[in-house]
């Protein structure tokens, strides 16, 4: 997250607060885009990314019990803060395995532990609720937060196989107006209308809902960087597909012996980053100097020539990564309207077809599927979903 950081932190200039009910009422979306009168404000929002907000951020209870209550409660008034301020808010959760992430969630995994170990000793130890910053979200809340979405008729999709890619592709293929997200490769992908997640807040009588806008033509000039040399940028930042510790000796490299920074590079002869704001001013002077960024082996050849290691396989993932930041930046070629979710319900219908078949469930129909997916059109109630799914798992 270190590129979304740092836009707060030193582009201010390019972080703007915003009423989403205000921007709802009027035809333009952050001044650039039409909407047919009275049509609502079409908002995905990326669960990944903003599950404390919608469990209802931090609450004194969340330890020691009473937050199903609280999160429904909380829930409502969005739905009804929504309903009340034409927004139609459609919420996309993550289902993707991406085994190219391993390392992240791991790291991720690890850090939950030290907060986790934090929590117990605070409460051991002084009996109070622990501080606002150690919130640790309960194993399978986004899960019961999906279900209590459905219950107040919010519309909900999951990814399957690459959650980020499948989130914007999705966001661009339906019409939405915007996206509320907190990740930097949201950022770093020619998102027109990105809006924080981590701002999103519904004030206490529900009828405003705030968050912030990021205004990416801004952290461009901030950066004094074309935002068609983005795609390189983020690849040499480091991600997924081309991590840190393959950047490091490029990283420090940029900032040359004589930077004061220099005598962390080597410390008890464990690797040591440089830090993110520096790495980001040092790799956008170096993009913003790249004579043909179509040239990708000479691009690749200057970045790694003081690799010691599988430098090919460092070229390939950079390759790799230009790639993948490309398909991500490219506007669709269908642009749907408001209509809804070609083919991801379906695909998640012939998954729960294939798991039926497996525990050799009969499924009486196709409807009635989809009627637990989507809870759209159909006259059962909430509870059909939970009870489905327990059928599965539980077949007679």
């Amino acid at each position: 997250q270190g590129f979304q950081e740092y836009m707060e932190k030193h582009c201010a200039s390019a972080v703007v607060p915003v009423e989403l009910q205000k921007l709802a009422r009027g035809s333009l979306v952050g001044g650039g885009r039409n909407r047919p009168p009275h049509s609502p404000l079409r908002l995905l929002l990326d669960a990944e990314n903003c599950l404390h907000r919608l469990y209802g951020g931090f609450y004194n209870d969340w330890v020691s019990g009473g937050q199903w209550n609280h999160m429904l409660s909380y829930l409502a008034s969005l739905s009804k803060a929504c309903l009340s301020g034409n927004i139609e808010l459609v919420v996309y959760f993550n289902g993707a395995l991406e085994k190219p992430r391993i390392h992240e969630w791991v790291k991720k995994q690890i850090n939950d532990r030290q907060t986790a170990q934090q929590i117990i000793s605070h409460v051991q130890n002084k009996g109070t609720p622990p501080p606002k910053v150690w919130f640790l979200p309960p194993v399978c809340m986004s899960h019961c937060i999906r279900l209590a979405l459905l219950r107040f008729r919010v519309k909900v999709a999951q990814s399957i196989e690459d959650h980020h890619q499948e989130v914007i592709a999705f966001c661009r293929e339906n019409g939405f107006h915007g996206l509320l997200a907190y990740d930097s490769d949201y950022a770093l992908c020619n998102i027109q209308y990105y809006f924080s997640a981590h701002a999103l807040k519904l004030s206490r009588n529900g009828k405003s809902l705030t968050t912030s806008q990021y205004l990416m033509h801004e952290v461009a000039k901030q950066l004094d960087l074309n935002p068609s040399r983005f795609v390189i940028f983020a690849a040499l930042l480091g991600n997924h597909i081309l991590p840190d510790e393959d950047l490091a000796a490029f990283h420090w490299s940029l900032l040359g012996p004589d930077h004061p920074l220099a005598s962390l590079k080597v410390r008890a002869h464990q690797l040591v980053l440089p830090p993110c704001d520096v790495v980001i001013k040092a790799v956008a002077e170096y993009v913003r100097n790249i004579q043909d960024i179509g040239d990708l082996d000479a691009v690749a050849k200057d970045v790694f020539k003081r690799s010691r290691s599988r430098t090919e396989d460092k070229i390939e993932q950079f390759k790799r990564a230009v790639e993948y930041y490309s398909i991500a930046s490219k506007p669709s070629l269908f642009q749907h309207g408001p209509t809804p979710f070609p083919g991801i319900y379906e695909m998640q219908c012939e998954i729960i077809l294939l798991h039926a078949a497996v525990y050799n469930v009969i499924v009486e129909s196709y409807t009635f599927i989809l009627c637990c997916i989507i809870k759209a059109d159909c006259e059962c109630d909430c509870s059909c979903i939970a009870s489905f799914y327990i059928y599965l798992l539980c077949p007679p």
